[in-house]
């Protein structure tokens, strides 16, 4: 079987944007924390006092043409952004053609990309210029909308449209779909994308994750909220594995592309390597389409899956803050690895960055990927956290050899990752 190597990273993140700010902001504990806007409350009291709004997605800024505005949701101009700068960090060769961008060397290149929710404005805003007559009838709240049918509505709406749109821009021929599994959606495209290029089956696929939550009234976040899954913290900072976390921090969204390569494809053109993946684990809980199974037997199961005989150094862990699911995957933890003394290094990006949902995979890969080329592993802050994890305090510098990234989502859907230092022996 072909190695595969990451040789390109790209975030766009409400922390920092490009891999070299991204990663500062996340070693630095640099959060974009906002209260809840008066709007987001004209018929409902929020219990979550806090959210992390979406990063600005101005594509001009990036140079892609005015057109591109007037056919891409938010999901779509996010993923387009964070495509130019993976392409860019890979070192790619990237032309300007009349309406779009040419690569010169990855005609045949494919597209995996994950996503959880997609947005819903466009449609919503679409339906209700459809089955209103008079602009009258247009309750007050939603004068300032800008309700009218776009004629591009479904296209718009379709979770595939991220995808096609990175392979339509850049001329990438190879295969291209969009994954859904919920908040485990970007580390399933990325295990995917690994397992087609170790196959043979591709040289070089641009993977990742992406979420674009864009909502002026906040009525995706109430969706969670009456799920009681987003924290209640004063400041809103979510802490996970703490003992009295109260769940996680809706974040409206974020992208991230990684270059996924064949190993000797990137050596032949002198690329940089992040690291090496060296294996993809996934299987499901079967039992609840909003919760963890109790008992955590898949967890577990994928855990040691992932482990074998390893030497794991460090676990990017999915660590949401809720109470119920930190409960269940610190226990699968230390039954796995053992007690505190023995086990890796453990923190939670989500803990900085918020829970960017379809995007949190692919972003926690992209961390652990850095954490092991950087030698350096962030911190979270937990003055209460549960015993026995070995949590990183603050950021800390150490070598970082073999690690670790999981994602587990509505539905039972539960996901790993095995990143390792890259060397050059066969």
């Amino acid at each position: 079987m072909r190695r595969v190597v990451i040789s390109g990273i790209g975030p766009v993140t409400s922390i920092g944007t490009g891999k070299d700010d991204y990663f500062d902001g996340i070693i630095n504990s640099r959060m974009h924390i906002r209260k809840i806007p008066d709007n987001f409350e004209i018929g409902y009291n929020f219990k979550s006092r806090f959210y992390s709004p979406h990063p600005e997605a101005d594509l001009s800024g990036h140079g892609f043409p005015r057109y591109y505005d007037k056919v891409t949701q938010g999901e779509d101009k996010l993923a387009l952004i964070a495509s130019s700068l993976a392409l860019k960090d890979a070192g790619f060769k990237v032309d300007k053609g009349e309406k779009s961008f040419i690569v010169p060397e990855l005609n045949s290149c494919g597209v995996i990309v994950g996503i959880g929710i997609s947005s819903l404005e466009t449609g919503f805003h679409s339906y209700l210029a459809h089955v209103i007559k008079d602009k009258s009838e247009i309750p007050e709240a939603l004068e300032n909308a800008k309700i009218r049918y776009n004629r591009m509505v479904v296209p718009m709406l379709m979770p595939n449209s991220i995808s096609s749109w990175i392979s339509i821009t850049y001329g990438l021929k190879g295969t291209s779909y969009t994954v859904n599994a919920a908040c485990a959606s970007g580390i399933f495209a990325v295990g995917n994308a690994y397992e087609r290029i170790k196959s043979g089956l591709e040289d070089v696929i641009l993977t990742g994750g992406v979420e674009c939550l864009s909502d002026n009234f906040g009525g995706v976040m109430r969706g969670f909220d009456v799920l009681g899954v987003l924290t209640q913290s004063p400041d809103g900072i979510p802490r996970p594995f703490s003992k009295t976390s109260t769940g996680f921090l809706f974040s409206q969204g974020a992208a991230c592309i990684l270059v996924l390569e064949e190993y000797e494809h990137a050596i032949k053109r002198d690329a940089q390597i992040y690291a090496e993946i060296i294996d993809f684990q996934s299987n499901s809980d079967a039992y609840n389409i909003v919760q963890i199974d109790p008992s955590g037997t898949q967890i577990k199961k994928m855990l040691n899956d992932l482990k074998q005989d390893h030497h794991i150094d460090y676990l990017n862990a999915h660590g949401s803050g809720t109470v119920v699911n930190d409960d269940i995957e610190a226990e699968a933890i230390a039954e796995v690895f053992g007690p505190k003394e023995h086990q890796p290094y453990i923190n939670s990006t989500k803990g900085i960055l918020g829970h960017t949902l379809g995007a949190s995979g692919a972003l926690e890969t992209a961390v652990t990927a850095l954490s092991i080329k950087e030698s350096q592993i962030h911190g979270n802050s937990v003055p209460d956290a549960r015993e026995n994890l070995n949590l990183v305090d603050k950021s800390i510098h150490t070598q970082v050899n073999m690690a670790i990234s999981t994602s587990y989502g509505f539905g039972g859907h539960n996901a790993g990752i095995v990143l390792k230092k890259y060397d050059n022996e066969k």
